[in-house]
């Protein structure tokens, strides 16, 4: 470190030099290493399933149906499937240890195969036998730690919902896969019918369409994209989606691709956004190269203070490659520093990014040797970048030049200025898009939604005595309003009923979102009904939305009874009310709705329960209903919310976003307010003496700040070039993701270049202060 001594000398005497460099970098690495952690992880999903290129996700162009018999069907009928299997989802289960503790254990419901069709390997147990018989169970290495205190729990019971099983096999922690990390344990999927009953493999009806996700494996060499014609025409044959969609067809997605493919979901897998991938991936590197710029712009801006050592160097003998690998080195150093710096920081912040970013990281977990020399070999060349033009520079020039004070005059700015507006342009185009995407979270999260709410809380339903009784004694708390028992919320969409009406030699499909509930409901969210034809029995009839109403009623049908054929009976028709949006504003199909108004007592098994509370100190009240429903339901695990925040967390994905991209700006107005004070510090040294000479023939300080800024802002104004097709492309980018309102929203750049304008002309305005009100004669007589 010896040959050092004079660099870490200048940096101990150039403090502002050394923090500004230090932490730009740092912080770049830290946006650097969780990127590529997380970008490297998803381009990677499952990549240790084995003959996964011969693993097709069965899926139709309405979304991922599928069931257990859909599997048995095909596999009767295509020999080139080699093997299927199914998965059906996730639930959290109530599970009592032999010490009778009970605690929770997310269960997921899989074909007894699983194992063995994905290639899993087991810590304890046999992948081909793991799942042989119904009591069978397979618990991951930290539920076996939780549930046992020992990841060797093979033979031990635990008794569920529907009886005692055995642990048979212990697998790794999910992973990085498409099958969520929350599982903890693997059920054959005989048992799913216990969590919920419309999950029946016997059910040669298919009647629950998205029961399970359906997993082909064909043989060797075939393509299955040959038989999805003969595939899709099969299964009109025999299963009801097919029967009443008929532009319903059968699509295939391999599994590698799935994890990034747009067709919808029903089940819990996970997916993900590609163009998110390549929007960090993009971010991380604008972030590295405005880094790199101002590293650049400040060592350029520092070379006349180092100017006399090299030239010292030089005329002692040091030859012009010594100077400029030096320089390099030096670079190498400062970025080496900053890269362990980063590193511990990324780790610290590891779970915020997961939190936005809505997957998992592990930034040191995930090293190997391939990306450590990966990391190595980026290393030196980003050394490389940062230290070549300054290196270039002051080996350059004649060490003669800086002996007689010509070294700043001869220097030019032309290197500072093209790296200032670039990074002008991407700062703005960077504010540009934070400032949209602002304004469409906003808009979405005010949108209006055709009702209203307060202070709901939402609770698991249950069992009718239950519910009677909890829903009978909140009522006496003072603070609550209402309380409504029903199967479904605006937010979730309530249940699917799908209907098919002849009309004529065709018919049309009715897919209606259906909300069986009491008139609470209608009072909490104050939804209006129009026409309320006040029947003497609603057993059988519903309310209709206006537009489902006016669709039925434009095919000529009689309004009093919805004649429908086929696998649903007809229902009477109630009334009308004015129709909300469910689920997402992002969502463009608009589904008609029915609304079943029924006593509170007449709804046997009540998805959810609702409580609106008065304003005030709502913490309290909450924490008062959960313990009145913990004693009363006997839920021992259970999680209350209240609606406003469901309705945020369905924006979970895009909200998060939106905070990843106000961040990334941060960083890059700070990296870019960074580089502007190199380039204003650089532009003052070298015009301290044409400054002088100005003041001296009667020009002011004042005129002179002036001068500098208007310099400053011609800069700006020329990375306008740079920025405007960039918040373009951004902005497009950012509607492709958040699909809501007008793309039209021409006043941002012209605010993002007004805020990048005044931050860029206060910083010239405090740094050029000093050396404008300087005794000019002092710049004169000096170099």
């Amino acid at each position: 470190m010896r040959g050092f001594k004079t660099y870490f000398t200048f940096l101990s005497r150039n403090k502002l030099f050394t923090i500004i460099n230090v932490m730009g970098l740092t912080v770049t690495f830290v946006f650097i290493l969780l990127i590529a952690d997380m970008v490297t992880r998803q381009l990677t999903i499952d990549s240790g399933v084995k003959d996964a290129d011969r693993i097709y996700v069965f899926t139709t162009n309405d979304g991922v149906n599928g069931h257990y018999q859909l599997g048995l069907k095909y596999q009767d009928r295509y020999p080139e499937i080699e093997d299927w299997c199914a998965y059906s989802d996730c639930a959290a289960m109530n599970c009592k240890l032999q010490d009778n503790q009970d605690v929770m254990l997310t269960v997921s419901f899989v074909k007894k195969n699983f194992f063995d069709f994905f290639s899993y390997e087991l810590i304890e147990g046999n992948p081909k036998e793991a799942l042989v018989s119904d009591n069978n169970i397979v618990l991951t290495r930290s539920a076996a730690l939780r549930l046992f205190g020992t990841e060797h729990a093979v033979g031990k019971n635990v008794n569920l919902s529907f009886g005692t099983v055995t642990v048979t096999g212990i697998i790794e922690d999910i992973d990085n896969s498409i099958f969520p990390d929350v599982i903890e344990a693997f059920s054959p999927i005989e048992n799913a019918k216990y969590n919920n009953w419309s999950v029946d493999i016997n059910d040669t009806r298919l009647s629950n369409a998205g029961s399970a996700v359906v997993f082909f494996k064909f043989v060797e060499g075939f393509d299955p994209m040959t038989k999805i014609d003969d595939m899709t025409n099969y299964a009109k044959e025999f299963w009801w989606i097919f029967m009443y969609k008929k532009d319903l067809k059968v699509e295939l997605i391999p599994m590698h691709d799935f994890y990034f493919s747009e067709v919808g979901l029903h089940n819990y897998l996970n997916r993900y956004d590609f163009s998110k991938v390549m929007m960090f991936l993009i971010a991380g590197i604008i972030i590295l190269l405005m880094a790199v710029s101002n590293y650049v712009s400040m060592s350029v801006a520092q070379t006349s203070y180092r100017a006399k050592e090299m030239a010292t160097r030089r005329l002692l003998g040091a030859l012009r490659g010594s100077i400029f690998w030096r320089m390099i080195a030096e670079a190498f150093v400062m970025v080496v520093v900053a890269l362990f710096a980063g590193l511990l920081l990324a780790k610290a912040a590891e779970p915020y990014a997961m939190e936005m970013l809505g997957v998992k990281l592990d930034v040191l977990g995930d090293f190997t040797w391939i990306s450590a020399s990966c990391w190595a070999l980026f290393v030196l060349l980003l050394s490389f970048m940062s230290g070549f033009l300054p290196a270039s520079i002051l080996s350059g020039y004649n060490p003669l030049d800086v002996v007689k004070g010509t070294f700043r005059r001869k220097t030019k700015m032309v290197y500072l200025r093209v790296l200032n507006v670039v990074q002008g342009g991407l700062t703005i185009a960077l504010l540009s898009c934070s400032i949209y995407f602002g304004v469409q979270i906003y808009s979405i999260l005010n949108a209006p939604l055709g009702y209203e709410y307060g202070n709901v809380l939402e609770y698991p339903g249950g069992p009718v005595a239950q519910t009677k009784s909890f829903r009978e004694e909140v009522m006496k708390l003072p603070f609550v309003k209402n309380v409504s028992l029903t199967c479904g919320t605006p937010n979730n969409g309530g249940n699917n009923n799908t209907y098919n009406v002849a009309s004529g030699d065709s018919s049309v499909v009715f897919s209606f979102q259906v909300f069986v509930c009491d008139s609470a409901f209608l009072d909490i969210f104050k939804i209006h009904i129009t026409e309320n034809r006040k029947l003497a029995d609603y057993s059988n009839a519903f309310f209709m939305g206006e537009k489902g109403y006016n669709q039925y009623k434009q095919l000529g049908f009689g309004t009093d009874r919805f004649a429908a054929d086929g696998r649903h009976s007809n229902f009477d028709i109630a009334g009308q009310f004015e129709d909300f949006k469910i689920r997402s504003m992002l969502l463009s199909e608009e589904h008609p709705l029915l609304i079943q108004l029924l006593p509170s007592d007449s709804i046997g098994f009540p998805w959810q329960i609702l409580v609106e509370v008065s304003d005030g100190d709502l913490g309290s009240y909450k924490q008062q209903i959960d313990d009145m429903f913990s004693s009363l339901t006997e839920t021992p695990y259970f999680e209350s919310k209240w609606y406003g925040d469901m309705i945020e967390d369905t924006y979970r994905d895009v909200i998060n976003m939106n905070d990843i991209v106000v961040i990334f700006t941060c960083v890059a107005l700070l990296i870019s307010l960074l580089g502007l004070m190199a380039m204003n510090i650089y532009m003052v040294s070298q015009r301290k003496r044409d400054i002088a000479v100005r003041k001296v023939f009667g020009s002011t300080a004042i005129g002179e700040q002036k001068r500098l800024m208007r310099f400053s802002l011609q800069s700006i104004a020329i990375s306008l070039i740079i920025a405007i097709p960039l918040s373009i492309m951004g902005m497009d980018a950012i509607y492709d993701l958040v699909p809501y309102g007008d793309l039209s929203r021409w006043w941002i750049p012209i605010a993002a270049f007004v805020i990048v304008s005044v931050v860029s002309l206060i910083s010239v305005f405090f740094i050029s202060r000093k050396a404008t009100r300087e005794n000019p004669i002092e710049n004169i007589k000096t170099e």
